[in-house]
């Protein structure tokens, strides 16, 4: 039965890595993934169904498409390949290896197994569209962030931290606190950051190299154009423009401080929401959702916070929104722990790549998405090892 469990789940992750295809190809170009249905990107012919096989496909094919004959990317097949053993891998490593304390029998924790596989596969998507075009697609994130909100609500596990009343009801007013601050945004009461600014990438000094030259001849090196953070470059000043953000973010601050000390001051107050958020079959499953809201606000706030200071002292835009959201929607569904964790252990991911990239083709910037997603997928895969370091932490918030 196991076997047939891991061999149904690997062909279901190559079928997901399919479609994740089309999301990495089309999102960013700002197609539907919907209409029209697959075709080659060269000559626009439909591709019959015995040609859009996982995996297979793109062997029998030789790469390449059956009508025009012109390459297919290999990033297909690898994509299909990775989702595959993402989706497999994560089976067997939290029911058969059981390498994850308290995960259950499969039977009553597939919800919490299929929103954290829904994870790997959306942060794969994140990753191959940001190392291609420097952009999150905030459209998988916030799929990923409403699937964990929606599982941890209807189907509580514990590989969601639980968070104290009071936190909850932190959690609660915060998302108040960013409605109101969206909605000011939508009726001119505050302005958006670099709202102004035309999105334009910013010829650098850069090189990339020609590797089309013929054998035995040097390799031409051409200036190579990338996307720049926002700086003074784009003609705005972005200390004032990040300050914007922390107006934006003033709401979700004041309700969420004036929440905990009604909850923790007032008796009346906290009697009332002990009855919801603390014990009885209902507060099993609103507890667990303040646990993942709690989870998204903290994921989100790691990167935002790196984003305003890092502005304020350099004076350049530090970090994209884009990691913002996705981070958060790490947190949706793992909790609060998980993205503080990956939060730094990302950086020593990418410190390695970064200095290549530094050394060898005189690029300072990289897309830091790619690393926050491995770093997730390493804390959530060795979530135990890091229990020790994590339990001092987690009692603060009980």
């Amino acid at each position: 039965m196991i076997v047939i469990c891991v061999v149904f789940l690997a062909l279901l992750g190559a079928c997901v890595g399919s479609f994740l295809n089309v999301v990495i190809y089309r999102l960013p170009n700002g197609q539907s993934i919907v209409f029209p249905s697959s075709h080659c990107p060269t000559c626009g012919r439909a591709i019959r169904w015995h040609d859009n096989i996982p995996l297979l496909s793109w062997l029998l094919l030789a790469g390449r498409c059956r009508w025009c004959k012109k390459p297919i990317s290999p990033r297909y097949i690898i994509i299909e390949a990775i989702t595959m053993v993402l989706v497999a891998g994560l089976f067997a490593w939290y029911f058969i290896l059981e390498r994850r304390s308290g995960a259950g029998a499969f039977e009553t924790a597939w919800p919490m197994y299929a929103a954290h596989a829904a994870l790997l596969c959306g942060l794969l998507a994140c990753a191959a569209v940001d190392i291609e075009h420097w952009i999150v697609p905030l459209e998988v994130c916030w799929v990923v962030s409403v699937a964990g909100l929606v599982s941890s609500a209807a189907w509580p596990h514990p590989f969601i931290p639980r968070v104290s009343p009071a936190t909850g009801a932190m959690a609660v007013a915060a998302v108040a606190g960013l409605a109101v601050a969206m909605l000011m945004v939508k009726y001119g009461l505050i302005r958006r950051s670099f709202s102004d600014v035309v999105d334009k990438p910013v010829a650098r000094d850069s090189l990339e190299i020609n590797t089309a030259s013929p054998p035995g001849r040097k390799s031409k090196r051409t200036p190579k154009v990338v996307l720049e953070p926002y700086s003074k470059a784009h003609g705005v000043n972005p200390r004032l423009e990040v300050l914007r953000e922390v107006l934006f973010l003033v709401p979700a601050l004041v309700l969420a401080i004036g929440a905990y000390e009604l909850v923790t001051r007032v008796d009346v107050v906290r009697q009332g929401w002990l009855r919801l958020a603390g014990e009885g079959p209902v507060a099993v499953h609103f507890g667990a959702l303040l646990a993942a809201t709690w989870g998204y606000l903290v994921g989100g706030a790691w990167i935002w916070g790196t984003r305003i200071f890092g502005t304020l002292a350099f004076g350049k835009e530090a970090m994209g929104m884009g990691d913002v959201h996705l981070l958060a929607a790490v947190g949706a569904v793992t909790g609060w722990i998980v993205p503080s964790i990956a939060f730094f252990v990302a950086p020593f991911l990418g410190l390695l790549w970064a200095l290549y990239l530094l050394a060898g083709r005189n690029q300072r910037q990289l897309p830091y998405g790619p690393w926050l997603a491995a770093g997730t997928l390493i804390v959530m895969l060795f979530y135990d090892a890091f229990r020790g370091f994590l339990a001092p932490m987690t009692e603060a918030f009980r």
